[in-house]
């Protein structure tokens, strides 16, 4: 005799109340388990996959104290150096506070020169390649008010190569109220997971040119300065070597390698693995008690009905088996369309989390992981129960209540 499957679709549906709470938890817990990890692991792709021959130039005081232009010259003159560009927060926004996303000053002949492996220019096809970039890098050199633009930003903007995108900044506001402009030139692809696909890049001489008109406020200088290193050069010597001219002023520098420079804004946010971890593992731990208890009212319940199936002559195994079925089945479903919410909402997370989690991301070992918990769920809180429905007698099933 073949197991009566249909009756665990019957039985789930007959107590839809408790079906539908335990649906939810799980469904709960395990999008909560993939959005807490794939925080953690967001924030580990920032430093793991930063570039090892980069090193970032920043004041000594803070990151938010501008250092002086003819550092440049200086700089470049460091042994071991290959590019420097300048790198200026613009601190705008689009239509709305809202609507906020990163945009650097920059300069733009060197940027697609010295971020090469991090970004991809897509062409008239909407592919990366040469061609993508070399049309970019025309467009910057043609025009003052020329940007690039992540594939991010245009595909939520609606934004094209020829689109202009004013916008407005609280650093550097136009003295008239209006907006600044810029024509978009370029869109680029990332091509690592560490970088933003929500950012603008636009010249910074236009920043500069524009502030030295007197038609923005704002003061001179420059956030920070991202240095290549040239090949087979020491990180840790150019470091020191940066550091020792500016040593005395007339604005001291702290240089450390982009790794580090990111691992700075990820220690702002505290101790984020154990976080992630203690409310994790609590709220998992609560559901795999939530699934049990559910189960165990499922068998006291159906006790008389398991008595007749036995009466019936299904097997020990079959009728123990069912409950099993029943437990896998709410675990699996409800823990797997959290997990599957958790994959289709990440674009909805990166554009709700602004610049604060721009490359957020579920790995798909994320999303393994949160489908073994559901099934782990499902074994662990099916297990008692079935072996419990496996070592009832008939007789003592057909004496309990329906």
């Amino acid at each position: 005799m073949k197991a009566p499957w249909l009756l665990v679709g019957r039985h789930l549906r007959a107590h839809w109340l408790r079906t539908g709470l335990t649906f939810g938890s799980l469904f709960f817990a395990l999008f909560l388990f993939c959005l807490l990890v794939s925080l953690v692991t967001t924030l580990d792709d920032a430093i793991r996959q930063s570039a090892d021959d980069r090193v970032i130039v920043q004041s000594a005081v803070s990151l938010f104290v501008d250092l002086p232009l003819d550092y440049q010259p200086k700089i470049e003159a460091v042994p071991g150096i290959e590019r420097v560009s300048k790198f200026q927060w613009f601190g705008g926004f689009y239509q709305s506070r809202e609507d906020f996303f990163a945009q650097f000053g920059v300069d733009h002949d060197r940027l697609l020169e010295m971020y090469g492996a991090e970004m991809g220019l897509l062409d008239p096809e909407g592919t990366v390649s040469e061609a993508g970039r070399e049309l970019a890098q025309a467009g910057l050199d043609a025009d003052r008010r020329a940007c690039i633009i992540g594939e991010g930003l245009a595909r939520q903007y609606g934004w094209k190569v020829g689109s202009t995108v004013p916008l407005q900044s609280g650093i550097f506001p136009m003295r008239d109220g209006s907006a600044w402009e810029f024509n978009v030139v370029g869109v680029y692809r990332p091509l690592k997971r560490n970088f933003d696909d929500r950012t603008i890049f636009f010249r910074y001489d236009f920043l500069d040119e524009t502030r030295e008109a007197g038609l923005c406020d704002g003061g001179p200088g420059v956030g920070v300065y991202s240095v290549n290193l040239a090949e087979g050069a020491d990180a840790g010597q150019v470091i020191a070597g940066i550091d020792r001219i500016f040593e005395n002023g007339p604005q001291k520098t702290f240089t450390v390698t982009e790794a580090a420079f990111q691992q700075t804004f990820i220690s702002m946010m505290g101790n984020v693995p154990f976080f992630v971890g203690t409310i994790g593992g609590a709220v998992v731990f609560a559901v795999v008690f939530s699934v049990v208890n559910t189960m165990l009212m499922s068998s006291r319940q159906r006790a008389h009905e398991l008595g007749i199936l036995k009466a019936l002559g299904f097997s020990d195994g079959a009728v123990g088996t069912l409950l099993m079925v029943e437990s896998l089945l709410l675990s699996l479903l409800g823990g797997g369309l959290g997990v599957g919410f958790a994959w289709v909402s990440q674009e909805g997370i990166r554009v709700a989390s602004g610049a604060y989690l721009p490359t957020y991301a579920v790995n798909p070992s994320t999303a393994g992981w949160g489908l073994l918990i559901a099934l782990g769920i499902g074994l662990v809180a099916g297990l008692g129960p079935s072996v419990a429905a496996a070592r009832l007698r008939p007789v003592q099933a057909l004496r309990s209540e329906g």
